[in-house]
């Protein structure tokens, strides 16, 4: 006698970076309706939210807070959030005896992966259907929210008008630079916020837009970054691998090669046969310490990595060291020049 045993699981968690607040002021009543009729937001959930006056979407899950969860998410594709779904089955047959049993699990991990953070994001009513699964409101008040936008809005514009102003005042160069990408970014967050703000509130937006120019702002930034020259040199790296991987991070924040310098790189590199032998498989030790100076010398990040790699013959255990390195350099190196400028910048 042969059993068959069907087991189903479908754990599903869902990570929205969204800022969620309390309704208060709702149209309907809140809470979770069981069983009954089914409400009319459920399939149409602008007739009991006026499109005028919010913005809604409706989401279900085998709980509440999944329901609210999917909500939300489905709220943030008006923002063309990027959904992403790792979704994996397993299907298992045991054999116990004369029995057979199989299990089948699913899972799926779905990540809201955006630059969008929706602010105000409120939960109303939630509703099981007769399957035991949950259904769930998730809106945005158009009004209320648009006045939180103005605010956050008029809060980077000050940062902003800040920045420049002390970019204008100092001499210093890599300071100058600092003050400059930190108002570039506190304009990219404007204009995310703007573009939100579009959608939540059209009319709010040509008085919530700020008066400086963001096409200058990246100009003078652009132009600061071309003024800083950077010297390289790395003891050891024969085949210049590493200081090509360094001329490239260096030029995407804008900075150029040559002299006089700024800043200067300075390190070695080294690659040796550690003639151990496992498997066929060769074994190298690689090394790597970079120190980021300025112009007088004064130390301001180092980088070291050092580990061992192996590969089928020597020559490629070498590559593959190189090919390490070059990504501690492109990660940790970009994190150390970040860390740097931000470091810089004092606000209020």
């Amino acid at each position: 006698m042969n059993a068959n045993k069907h087991e189903s699981k479908a754990p599903c968690s869902i990570r929205v970076y969204l800022c969620l607040s309390v309704a208060v002021f709702l149209p309907v009543l809140t809470g979770c309706q069981s069983l009954g009729r089914t409400p009319a937001w459920v399939a149409n959930p602008k007739a009991v939210y006026p499109e005028s006056a919010y913005l809604v979407s409706v989401g279900a899950g085998d709980t509440r807070r999944a329901a609210e969860n999917a909500a939300a998410a489905n709220l943030s594709r008006i923002f063309e959030a990027h959904i992403e779904s790792d979704e994996r089955l397993l299907d298992q047959v045991h054999e116990r005896g004369k029995h057979v049993e199989r299990t089948t699990t699913f899972t799926a991990d779905i990540n809201i992966l955006s630059a969008q953070t929706l602010y105000n994001v409120q939960h109303a009513e939630a509703w099981q259907d007769r399957n035991g699964r949950y259904h769930a409101v998730a809106y945005l008040d158009r009004g209320e929210t648009g006045g939180i936008y103005r605010g956050k809005i008029n809060e980077q514009t000050t940062r902003v008008e800040f920045l420049l102003g002390h970019a204008e005042q100092t001499d210093g160069l890599l300071k100058k630079y600092a003050l400059l990408r930190a108002a570039n970014q506190h304009a990219a967050e404007n204009l995310r916020l703007l573009r939100q703000l579009k959608v939540i509130h059209p009319r709010a937006v040509a008085s919530a837009t700020p008066a400086y120019s963001t096409n200058e702002l990246r100009k003078a930034l652009a132009d600061t970054a071309q003024q800083i020259r950077v010297k390289i040199r790395i003891a050891g790296d024969d085949e210049r691998r590493m200081v090509s991987c360094l001329e490239e991070l260096i030029t995407r924040y804008g900075f150029v090669v040559g002299q006089p310098a700024v800043l200067e790189v300075d390190g070695r590199v080294s690659v040796t046969d550690t003639r151990q032998r496992a498997f066929g498989i060769v074994f190298v030790r690689y090394e790597l310490a970079l120190q980021i100076k300025d112009a007088g010398g004064s130390v301001l990040a180092t980088l070291n990595n050092k580990g061992r790699e192996g590969h089928v013959s020597l020559a490629e255990a070498r590559v593959r060291s190189f090919r390490t390195l070059e990504n501690a350099i492109n990660t940790s190196g970009a994190q150390h020049f970040d860390h740097y400028f931000d470091s810089l910048i004092e606000l209020p």
